[in-house]
């Protein structure tokens, strides 16, 4: 058997419910002041407030920044860091989506440093060792950010960039279903699609492991059978939770093996147009795959994945596995409207920068620059929605 390695796996606390062990869990990491960072959208819910009232009660103060709406930026991530300084926060939480889950992370990383977001981007820069505890709450099952060591942070032009670190890894992380409930079917089916992207990567990349095998084959079969269930009937608390844990499962792919095309093309064509990561990435792997398992490298990890997602065992079923899962949640094969003005050229030359390259270099197989403009024009050749999504 080969060398390969684990990342470690912050506690997981799940169930309905559980959200309501935020107060001992922060009591237990750090204690207050807390700083929350959350989707702007939980405060018009009422979330945050009950979260921070939640706190108040069992004698912790906390600040509420719901600040975070679509991807964030890092001058958001240094406003959130001059808040977190300034409230003197002994803990953060991050709740939400991926979005917001990340700036929390990044946030409690740097704040105590007092340094520029920026300076740590693309690892330019180690991450401090002085960051704040923090507790991951996901409100989406898609990113899985609450168990890996990366976070995604765009410049103020929208230009993706990374940020890497055991430093970013969460100190807790909480799963409560009850909490994905309020998510119409089209946020389920496209942040579902992006835990497929995760699992389908992680266990065919280059990179992959017994490891990645083992979370991502599973995240495969859960989410094969539960998110066109939680698309369907999104009060359907079994499927929801299912699809929660498999998220998180999905991440631990991830964290281990990292990503190949799919986030390769769906990040370039997140820094060209508005687009939605999950839906980008599932249309990104939808016409990547027939290329990839083309190629004898990996052949037998494609097939296993296609097995898990209920399609054959074999390399050359995978596209199809996939298109099947992604019509069974209601994503059709097509581009939305945002990318109307995106060229084959602009996208390939996206695919090939410097954030973005390496992704292409974990697949199983050699790629090329001849071979990215190749799959770049693959993912144009879908037809663009006439009106936005």
């Amino acid at each position: 058997m080969d060398m390969f390695n684990m990342g470690r796996v912050p506690p997981v606390t799940f169930g309905s419910g559980r959200v309501a062990k935020l107060p001992s869990l922060v009591r237990d990491i750090g204690g207050g002041p807390v700083l929350i960072v959350a989707d702007a959208i939980l405060a018009d819910l009422g979330v945050t407030d009950r979260l921070a009232q939640d706190l108040a009660a069992k004698g912790i103060a906390s600040e509420v920044a719901a600040d975070v709406a679509g991807e964030p930026k890092d001058t958001l991530v240094d406003a959130l860091c001059e808040k977190a300084r300034a409230a003197g926060a002994k803990t953060v939480i991050g709740i939400g989506g991926g979005a917001a889950m990340d700036a929390a992370k990044l946030v409690a990383a740097i704040a105590p440093s007092g340094t520029p977001a920026l300076e740590f981007a693309l690892a330019a820069k180690p991450m401090p060792s002085d960051g704040l505890p923090a507790i991951a709450v996901p409100t989406t099952a898609g990113t899985g950010s609450e168990v890996t060591r990366t976070a995604v942070v765009s410049r103020a032009d929208g230009w993706k960039n990374w940020y890497w670190g055991e430093e970013l890894m969460f100190d807790q992380a909480v799963l409560d279903p009850e909490l994905t409930l309020s998510l119409p079917p089209h946020i389920t089916a496209w942040t579902g699609i992006d835990a497929v992207a995760h699992a389908l990567e992680g266990a065919t990349a280059g990179s992959t492991s017994p490891a990645g095998l083992l979370y991502g084959l599973e995240a495969l079969r859960l989410l094969s059978e539960f998110l066109p269930r939680a698309v369907a009937d999104g009060s359907d608390i079994e499927a929801r939770g299912r699809v929660l844990w498999a998220s998180t499962v999905a991440g631990l792919a991830l964290h281990n093996c990292n990503t190949h095309m799919g986030h390769n093309i769906s990040h370039a064509m997140g820094s060209l147009a508005r687009v939605h990561h999950g839906l980008a990435t599932g249309l990104a792997l939808e016409a990547s795959l027939p290329w990839l398992v083309a190629r004898p490298e990996g052949a037998g990890n494609y097939a296993r994945a296609s097995e898990a997602l209920g399609g054959a065992v074999d390399a050359a079923a995978l596209p199809g596995s996939l298109a099947t899962l992604m019509r069974a949640c209601h994503i059709p094969a097509e581009l939305p409207a945002e990318c109307s003005d995106v060229t084959v050229a602009a996208l390939a030359a996206e695919m090939k920068n410097s954030a973005n390259h390496g992704m292409s270099q974990n697949a199983a197989c050699p790629v090329g620059d001849a071979d990215i403009d190749e799959m770049a024009g693959m993912m144009m050749k879908f037809p663009v929605a006439s009106v936005a999504a």
